[in-house]
């Protein structure tokens, strides 16, 4: 609460008194009232002390009605356009995106650097073949495959003498005809420090499954076949109603779908039962097929499970000519932490370079790298596959500090959220403006829609006005509250009108953004196994104060469950005397401070209302716990409480 709001009293303001000013002293004890026939004082004004805020007398009417004025217009602001950003830090937003365009060092700004795809990665040239990647603290690369015979030192790349880091050569003579469509590729590095390694190139295109080293593997595949784009635009205002899909889902036999067969049996039921769009989800490139396209290992590459990229282009052909737009789910806030996935040169370093909740990297929003490899990928789709627009997942983990994990749900406490010190991540909030600002530049008509589930601002105001630029917002209140009503209550005691108010309130927080609401969606849906969101507490582990067996068997379970997919919370003993979270290995660590006491057993209950304190903190703010698990003498503690 606002240090205004915090001296009002009775819903209205009080006005702070100058600096340097005495506060004036308190109102005589009212005297009893005069008799008619008594000589009346010369009339004063009259103050409405139930209007003043404590210690504030004295305050004329003329001046609270000014304020009570400001704060109605403010009031009004918040309700039309939800909690705000001050001006001023909007278009600091604008400068600095501009510097950092600037920055890049092309005349041609954002445009020129989304076409880095047609030059990075392994391309045709002429009788030959051209390759680039940017591979920094390489002392030489090589590039080995299928065509040279796997050797070490057929082919070198030189590294940039303008641009350290970026590696790049030709293919020609015999070499240049083994490379046929189909071969395999890799990278072999020799670092300046530390042990040489192979990589699989980050701009690669479409990918095979090894079975024998169990490893994916890049493949050359230049696109034969481009898709065609939408020849008229729907007459109806574009995505009233978009089908979300998972294309290897198409399919009845208990196997995974073809891009083919979604084409056959999908499009036409979707087009006929009266849709305007396809949000297609998992059709990038991903280590675990489970994962739904949430942790790709390249954002250039369909799944090669479903396809091959001309078999996506056909798919994308038949959409458009059913009349139905394409809407690609593209994962920009994170990727893969796997052996062939994309390098460690794109993505942030320590603590934030990996999402606690789910092991996913983080992308290092501020390297003009990183810019280019996520930016050229929207060029890519759009021009390759004539994709209509994008869901960018994990918005919120993008925008700040802590990756969207400790965010207020009401509006007041989340302008003063926003207001706290490192709390937004500047680098990944300009990302997102330039991204929205390319694919306007590239396609006005192209739509991109925010995964953004903490309702935070400027999130649909344009990118020029400061804003991140996006169309359309979806959040997860419907599909939350459903599955809640679901859980609580009988069939006939379900409130329509609280169905309809769960649904609006999006609407209500940001009254000018246009929202995408369902009843359920990949997002929160079980798809074969639902992640859960456990606890556990227990006063030891192998990362904080390890004491006896107890350690050991609490970190490898976590550990255990973490990699399975859920995500695990942890309550122990501090190290340092004061509370706070850590991530080890995907496992959120919670240190409680508690007060320690001579007495043992005192201590121990200490101890245990401290974790359940803190326990039931962190509830509030990410939600319920599915599973909550105790150690020795902590069950009885957090049950009954």
């Amino acid at each position: 609460m606002s240090p205004r709001r915090s001296l009002r009293s009775s819903g209205t303001p009080a006005l702070r008194p100058q600096s340097g000013a005495k506060m004036p002293t308190p109102a005589p004890t009212p005297v009893p009232a005069k008799t008619p026939q008594a000589e009346e004082e010369p009339l004063r004004e009259h103050i409405d002390m139930a209007r003043a805020g404590s210690l504030m007398h004295f305050v004329s009417n003329e001046v609270l009605d000014a304020l009570d004025r400001e704060e109605a217009e403010k009031a009004k602001h918040k309700l039309e356009h939800g909690a705000s950003e001050p001006a001023e830090g909007l278009e600091k937003r604008v400068v600095h995106v501009a510097e950092a365009i600037e920055g890049f060092g092309l005349g041609g700004g954002l445009k020129e650097l989304s076409e880095s795809y047609k030059t990075f990665g392994l391309h045709s040239s002429g009788s030959g073949f051209t390759f680039c990647e940017y591979i920094p603290g390489a002392s030489e690369v090589f590039l080995c495959g299928d065509f040279n015979g796997w050797d070490r030192a057929a082919t070198p790349l030189t590294e940039s003498k303008t641009q350290p880091g970026l590696w790049s050569g030709s293919v020609g003579g015999a070499a240049a005809s083994g490379l046929k469509k189909g071969s395999k590729y890799k990278l072999f590095i020799k670092p300046a420090t530390g042990q040489e390694y192979w990589a699989v190139p980050a701009w690669t295109t479409h990918y095979t499954y090894t079975e024998d080293t169990q490893l994916l593997d890049a493949l050359y595949w230049p696109l034969d076949k481009k898709a065609e784009k939408l020849s008229k635009p729907p007459a109806t205002p574009a995505y009233e109603r978009l089908y979300e899909c998972h294309l290897g889902l198409a399919s009845g036999e208990g196997k995974e779908a073809s891009f083919s067969e979604a084409a056959e049996t999908l499009l036409p039921r979707v087009a006929k039962m009266g849709y305007s769009a396809l949000l297609v989800v998992g059709a990038l490139e991903c280590k675990e097929y489970s994962s739904m396209g949430k942790q790709p290992v390249s954002l250039y590459a369909v799944s090669h499970k479903l396809g091959t990229p001309e078999d996506f282009a056909t798919f994308v052909t038949k959409a458009h000519k059913l009349g139905l737009q394409v809407v690609l789910s593209i994962a920009h806030d994170g990727a893969a932490s796997c052996e062939d996935g994309l390098p460690g040169q794109l993505f942030a370093s320590g603590e934030k370079g990996m999402v606690p909740a789910t092991g996913a990297r983080i992308y290092d929003y501020a390297n003009t790298e990183s810019i280019r490899y996520l930016i050229s990928s929207l060029r890519y789709w759009m021009d390759e596959f004539a994709i209509d627009g994008f869901r960018f997942q994990g918005v919120s983990q993008m925008i700040y500090t802590h990756f969207g994990m400790w965010v207020p749900k009401g509006r007041e406490e989340m302008d003063e959220f926003l207001e706290g010190d490192g709390t937004l991540n500047n680098a990944g909030i300009r990302y997102l403006m330039m991204a929205n600002s390319l694919v306007r530049e590239v396609n006005p008509d192209c739509v991109t829609i925010a995964d953004e589930f903490t309702s935070f601002p400027s999130t649909c105001q344009p990118a020029k006005e400061g804003g991140l630029g996006f169309s359309i917002r979806q959040t997860s209140i419907l599909p939350e509250h459903l599955r809640n009503t679901l859980k609580a209550c009988r069939d006939e005691d379900w409130s329509m009108q609280e169905l309809v108010d769960a649904a609006m309130k999006p609407k209500e927080m940001r009254p000018t953004e246009k929202v995408l609401s369902c009843v359920e969606s990949v997002e929160n849906c079980a798809v074969g196994r639902r992640p859960l969101r456990i606890a556990m507490l227990s006063w030891e582990t192998l990362h904080t104060i390890a004491a006896g067996g107890v350690a050991p068997h609490v970190t490898e379970l976590a550990g255990a469950l973490h990699a399975a997919g859920h995500e695990v919370h942890i309550f122990t003993r501090s190290t340092n005397g004061t509370t706070w979270e850590h991530p080890v290995w995907g496992v959120i660590y919670h240190e409680v401070a508690f007060p320690t006491c001579a007495d043992f057993v005192r201590e121990i209950e200490n101890m245990c209302s401290a974790f359940v304190g803190n326990y039931l903190y962190v509830e509030g703010c990410v939600g319920g716990f599915d599973i909550v698990h105790g150690h020795d003498w902590l069950p009885r503690p957090p049950g009954s409480q």
